[in-house]
């Protein structure tokens, strides 16, 4: 099956919050206490859209020769308020439906985006990574990614 990558526009808005909705569902990859309603994805989309319109960071898809969305990449370069060493970019959302996956979709996905956040002048890419999802974490780590900070949660 072949897919291209593109950018996100205006019309992609309600089968990226679809693609998002799933993604925080799965189980293998997501953080499961957001909770997945359509108010979350709203607000999900607004920062999406604050993101992209300041110039600061881009959403691409990955689209099937049928026009099915198939997975999705969010990251963003821009200044944080602190004054950074070196300029760092962040990987929200990498996210391939589970129909599509082993197909190379994530990995072009997460090219597209590190290509770009180079060209940008990004030194140093961050993202989150479920401690169970072996499948990104060998993704990253094929990318060269390496482990740099564990984030601890304490449940009541």
């Amino acid at each position: 099956m072949s897919y291209t990558i593109r950018d996100f526009s205006d019309g992609d808005e309600i089968s990226l919050k679809t693609l998002w909705l799933e993604f925080i569902q799965d189980e293998e990859g997501a953080d499961l206490n957001i909770v997945p309603s359509e108010e979350n994805a709203d607000r999900w989309m607004l920062f999406v859209k604050s993101v992209s319109k300041n110039n600061n960071g881009a959403v691409k898809l990955a689209e099937t020769e049928d026009g099915t969305l198939a997975g999705y990449v969010f990251y963003q370069w821009s200044e944080g308020p602190l004054k950074l060493k070196r300029k760092r970019g962040v990987i929200y959302d990498l996210y391939v439906r589970p129909q599509f996956r082993n197909r190379g979709m994530g990995s072009a996905l997460l090219k597209n985006a590190l290509d770009e956040l180079k060209r940008r002048g990004v030194e140093i890419v961050q993202l989150t990574v479920m401690s169970k999802n072996n499948r990104a974490l060998n993704l990253y780590k094929k990318y060269g990614f390496t482990e740099t900070l564990k984030i601890m949660r304490l449940e009541f």
